[in-house]
């Protein structure tokens, strides 16, 4: 285990982390029975919120792997790259889709006030 994982793995944690905090605010913003729009069908909140926050981590864990089964700095160097700018990529493209969904739920209502 190098610095450059570490900090990989810190930069992994915050990107989670942000990605829960702003689904958890979203959440408390609508109704259980709630269907939020997600790649072109609904589904159920329950489903399609947390969904973008596993996916990640299931992203994170694999690059993980990846990068904890590297053995020459410069593998340490890329895995470190890749890691660090996936997970800001993946918590915005999540943050732009809640944002986008909550619009559209606000102008059908379907929002608590």
């Amino acid at each position: 285990m190098t610095i450059l994982s570490i900090a990989a793995d810190v930069l992994w944690i915050l990107s989670l982390s942000i990605m829960a905090s702003a689904t958890r605010t979203a959440w408390m913003r609508m109704e259980p029975e709630t269907r939020v729009p997600l790649l072109g069908g609904r589904l159920s909140r329950n489903v399609a919120l947390p969904l973008p926050i596993v996916a990640a981590f299931i992203v994170g864990m694999v690059l993980l792997w990846g990068h904890r089964h590297q053995t020459q700095i410069t593998y340490d160097v890329i895995f470190f790259g890749l890691r660090a700018t996936l997970a800001a990529i993946i918590a915005m493209v999540q943050l732009q889709w809640l944002k986008a969904a909550l619009a559209t739920l606000e102008a059908e209502g379907a929002l608590k006030s």
